[in-house]
């Protein structure tokens, strides 16, 4: 071999030895991973017995307290009786058909012949009228919406949904307005 063929051969040597590591590195990576995932699934509890276990040992009448101490969301959704006008100063859209007040006076819904877009526009109209500034928005769809105001401590939480064949609002405040 020449003294140019060994000179020229050893950074074709060194091109080759980086060339097959920035290969190899992603596989590398990938191994990695995942002994890392097997280390952490192998170190975590069995989590199914943990909780059956805890709830063989807990005692009826801690499980029947935690009941009652819940309030019956599923009738939010399903209100009783004549629907008012306003609520603790907030306006009830004149679609509704049907209304009830929940959990001491903190909430209250409706049933409304309205889409959930019309009752999102009511409550943005409205709210903004009395003063309420709003803090945040869920993106609504033809399913639902949540909005949530703000008016000094106060903070009220309108949640829309749609029904078969109407819309169900939930007013939900965290004091008096």
């Amino acid at each position: 071999m020449s003294r140019l063929t060994k000179i020229l051969f050893i950074p074709a040597l060194i091109v080759f030895v980086l060339a097959c590591s920035t290969v190899t590195q992603p596989f590398n990576n990938v191994k990695n991973g995942v002994s890392t995932a097997e280390s952490v699934a192998s170190s975590m509890p069995n989590v199914a017995s943990t909780v059956e276990s805890m709830a063989t040992n807990m005692p009826v009448e801690t499980l029947q307290a935690l009941s009652t101490s819940f309030p019956d969301v599923g009738n939010m959704f399903n209100p009783q009786g004549d629907p008012a006008k306003e609520w603790n100063g907030i306006p009830i859209m004149t679609q509704a058909t049907a209304g009830q007040e929940f959990t001491t006076e903190k909430s209250y819904s409706f049933k409304a012949n309205a889409t959930v877009k019309d009752a999102e526009d009511f409550y943005n109209a409205e709210l903004v009228k009395l003063g309420w500034s709003s803090t945040f928005t869920m993106p609504s769809s033809a399913q639902g919406a949540v909005l949530v105001y703000s008016k000094g401590s106060s903070i009220l939480t309108v949640t829309i949904t749609s029904q078969s064949d109407s819309t169900i609002v939930v007013l939900l405040t965290s004091a008096s307005s």
